[in-house]
């Protein structure tokens, strides 16, 4: 080869991660004897030597990972932080939870008093108006780093989250197929890039099936269970209900059936969440819901930055994952999906 051999390079010929490799090389994480065999071969057929000095000043950091929540009672990050946490685990990692409240000024603090333990690399759901100094800051700290769930308009990072603006027409296309003509998006806020894209996928699905603009309406409010009480309330107060209700996340939509249930109209109105939380399929009606997954969205985000930490990539990694609907009787249908 004309240029250094990489640990990219020598996992890509043993066909694992890098993270494998680097377990490999660390003695870290559980790797199969056949494996750590098959990196040690890649690593002497590719001329591979391991600069430990470099390493040691590029790790002069703990195996501790930082992670950052915005809302450290959401069920959905509760899920995120199981898969995040089992995968750093295998790779010999610990991970330090913190919660921003969504306060870009407490999420500075958070970020400072972690890179006073000497974190080894942070995992961020960024506080919603985050900007791109945040991202310079991150960057000029040279600390590996990866945002979850949430990105920041207008900038490139590593980024692990779903597709939403699919998981929106997918709920759409499906209220659709049970012949709904009017339709409400309830939860979140206007500044919520994870709002707008799901909305933008609902009105796609809509314009396409022909139905008019004014058909649609959403009302915003915290991504909870008191929000959806709230917006359904306000739906309630309009007047005339949508036949269909797409909401922001599955705790909205136990909020808003509440509402509805308490006035007598929980009948007469289709309902789709948004995650599939484990708690989704116990509620009566069963919901149906897009599924994120989030377990796995924080499996992979912890890979990516495991990663970052064993050599930090030139170009910017992403993952981005389709969503898809678990169909249960909250949107009408009598079978369920579980």
């Amino acid at each position: 080869m004309g240029h250094a051999v990489t640990l990219k390079n020598v996992a890509a010929h043993a066909g694992v991660s890098r993270t494998t490799a680097s377990n490999v090389l660390t003695g870290t994480g559980r790797v199969s004897s056949e494996t750590r065999d098959r990196v040690h071969q890649a690593m002497r057929e590719l001329g591979y030597v391991y600069n430990r000095g470099a390493a040691s000043l590029r790790t002069r950091r703990t195996t501790t990972v930082g992670v950052i929540v915005t809302d450290i009672a959401n069920p959905f990050f509760g899920e995120l932080l199981v898969g995040l946490e089992s995968a750093l685990a295998e790779a010999g990692f610990r991970s330090l939870v913190v919660a921003s409240s969504d306060d870009p000024v407490r999420q500075d603090e958070l970020i400072a008093e972690l890179r006073e333990y000497q974190v080894a690399g942070l995992a961020i759901m960024p506080a919603t108006r985050s900007g791109k100094s945040f991202l310079e800051g991150l960057e000029a700290s040279r600390i590996p780093h990866v945002f979850v769930t949430k990105y920041l308009e207008g900038v490139s990072a590593p980024y692990v989250g779903p597709d939403d603006r699919l998981g929106g027409r997918l709920a759409a296309e499906h209220l659709l197929g049970h012949g709904c003509r009017s339709f409400a998006f309830v939860g979140g806020l206007a500044r919520h890039l994870s709002r707008r894209d799901r909305i933008a996928g609902v009105r796609a699905a809509l314009a396409d099936a022909g139905v008019e603009p004014e058909r649609f309406i959403d009302i915003e409010s915290a991504s909870n269970g008191e929000g959806g009480l709230r917006a359904g309330e306000q739906l309630l107060e309009r007047g005339q209900l949508p036949e269909a209700i797409i909401c922001q996340s599955d705790a909205v939509a136990f909020g808003v059936y509440r509402s509805l249930r308490i006035a007598g109209k929980a009948a007469g109105v289709r309902v789709i969440g948004y995650d599939d939380v484990r708690t989704a399929a116990l509620w009566e009606p069963p919901l149906t819901s897009v599924a994120t997954r989030p377990e796995r969205l924080g499996r992979a985000a912890a890979e990516l930055l495991l990663d970052e930490i064993a050599e930090p990539s030139a170009g910017v990694s992403e993952r981005v994952f389709a969503p898809e609907l678990m169909i249960r009787e909250s949107c009408g249908c009598h079978g369920t999906s579980q």
